[in-house]
């Protein structure tokens, strides 16, 4: 199978710091040419016991690339990726820390006249530890960016550079985990989580339309999940593929996957539906799950039954397209639909009720607003801003996400992270520095279940929620007839006082425009466009 990903140099940006007898270290920072010869003049000397990390700007994916001149026939270094500056210098074990799933710890052999590149995972920094009684010169060190050659059709600017700039690193966090297939993180768990990749398909199909990433990720785990079997081994995972799969088929009209897939769509949704007890609760157990924040929570069950209202929502819309008995999803609807527990501590929760239709926005907006960006998780986002919004406080919801994911940037992110709190940000580090005394390690000292420490992936996917959000709910946008065929738009401002944004759609973009206290929406003829009659404000044209 052919490779297509690209492998782009980059050279670092910044010596963080360097000890021992490394002389001209600035000199990594200057672009040369990748070809190591025999009478190179372009060196950095390093001499016995010494160290240097380096920052590379941004997060990317990919390995560290040394050319080496000379080290002496054979030297061995020690090699340290890290997402942060202190991820970089932690032993493994400590606070965490360590090789999971990828190598990005490790002791690798610098050769003469050699141009070799070492691992691939997730990193912004590395650093570099030379031996005592060592010598070499060193021409260049890169990070060779792995990605694939993405070119968004969506976008949103703004008045607000805030906004600009989270728009700008969510969108980036998303397309670095664009593989192949849709990953969880770049450095830990680049694996296909189907329950995770909701958030990330939502912002895929505000980017891009269409991304042959998500049917390939769709049918990685339906292939590796024969029934009875539950996606990743968790009842709610089968949940998300069933509404991942009618999400994507709204946007993109592509019936075909659906008619292969039909004997397995009804056999999941009858497995899901043998959840619901007659009752309306759910027969789960100890082995489903929401997201991590609000897990082994009161409220977790909220979540969890929200959840399967939604997916036999979205697995009605696919019985009907494939012709399958639609009362075994009216007859799970019909047990949930009575559900009125409210969450006491997870804001998470109660924004899913609000998200499947199951609690009216109004109800849960002071609930989902009190104390701000504090509550918020990463995961869930997108669907807290869109309830937040859908109550009519979009200018609310705007300054949620300006709080929660700009407290992020303030500590240095250039991605955005799997989880987040904001008692995180008190008297913290930044991730491009060593904690000063008294400061606590915004990186190792906080997480909990599968994220503690520098083991918690500092760019995950499903944190993307902001690009959806900025273009879908506050355009407005909402396709109604698969294949975007007829399209609801009813755009706000949120508080902002312009804004372009863009939508794709199989027939082109819709374009909508704040300026003025007025929208322009522009679209493609060959789509039906609904807009509120009391409108006023909205001025529809069709493209030429």
């Amino acid at each position: 199978m052919m490779d297509t990903r690209l492998r782009e140099d980059v050279f670092p940006v910044r010596i963080v710091e360097s000890a021992g007898e490394v002389n001209e270290a600035q000199k990594l920072l200057e672009p040369v040419d990748l070809q190591i010869g025999t009478s190179e003049t372009h060196l950095v000397h390093v001499k016995g016991k010494a160290h240097m990390i380096l920052d590379f700007g941004k997060e990317y994916n990919g390995g560290v690339r040394l050319l080496t001149l000379q080290a002496g026939g054979g030297l061995r270094v020690r090699i340290r990726c890290g997402e942060s500056v202190s991820e970089t210098c932690a032993e493994i074990g400590e606070k965490g820390c360590g090789n999971h799933h990828t190598v990005r710890d490790a002791e690798v052999d610098l050769l003469d006249y050699s141009d070799m590149t070492f691992m691939e995972t997730g990193f912004r920094f590395a650093r570099i530890d030379f031996p005592a009684g060592g010598e070499c010169y060193i021409k260049a060190i890169t990070c060779v960016y792995v990605h694939r050659d993405l070119s968004p059709v969506g976008g949103f600017v703004c008045n607000d550079e805030r906004v600009n700039e989270i728009f700008s690193v969510a969108s980036r966090t998303l397309t670095l985990n664009m593989q192949r297939y849709i990953w969880d993180g770049i450095k830990r768990d680049r694996l296909v989580w189907v329950g995770d990749m909701h958030p990330e398909t939502l912002g895929i199909v505000s980017l891009f339309g269409d991304d042959p990433s998500v049917l390939a990720s769709l049918e990685y785990a339906r292939a590796h999940t024969p029934l009875p079997g539950w996606m990743n081994g968790i009842p709610t995972y089968s949940m998300w593929w069933v509404i991942i799969l009618a999400d994507y088929y709204r946007q993109n009209g592509n019936a075909t996957y659906l008619t292969e897939q039909r004997a397995y769509i009804d056999g999941v949704v009858r497995q899901i539906a043998s959840l619901v007890r007659d009752d309306g609760t759910l027969d789960v157990g100890g082995d489903s799950l929401f997201d991590w924040p609000s897990h082994e929570t009161p409220d977790e069950i909220i979540g969890i039954t929200a959840l399967a209202y939604l997916a036999a929502q979205r697995a009605k819309e696919l019985f009907r397209v494939l012709g399958l008995d639609l009362s075994v999803c009216d007859n799970m609807l019909a047990k949930l639909e009575g559900f009125s527990k409210k969450s006491a501590e997870c804001k998470q929760c109660e924004a899913m009720k609000v998200y499947a239709g199951l609690c009216a926005p109004k109800e849960a907006a002071a609930f989902l607003t009190d104390g701000g960006a504090r509550g918020m998780s990463t995961f869930m986002s997108y669907y807290i801003l869109d309830s937040v919004a859908a109550a009519g406080q979009a200018d609310q919801a705007l300054e949620i996400m300006k709080t929660y994911y700009g407290a992020m940037l303030d500590k240095g992110a250039t991605t955005f992270w799997e989880n987040f709190d904001m008692d995180w940000a008190d008297g913290t580090s930044r991730i491009d520095e060593r904690p000063q005394a008294g400061q606590k390690d915004i990186h190792g000292d906080f997480g909990d279940y599968c994220y503690v420490g520098f083991r918690h992936s500092l760019c995950h996917g499903w944190s993307c929620g902001p690009v959806p959000f900025l273009i879908r709910t506050l355009g407005g946008i909402r396709p109604v007839e698969a294949g975007c065929k007829s399209v609801y738009v009813s755009p706000v401002s949120g508080g902002l006082t312009s804004y372009t944004l863009q939508y794709p759609t199989p027939y082109g973009t819709i374009d909508v425009v704040l300026q003025n206290g007025a929208f322009t929406v522009t679209y493609p003829k060959k789509i039906k466009l609904a807009v509120p009659q009391d409108r006023a404000d909205v001025k529809c044209k069709k493209k030429k």
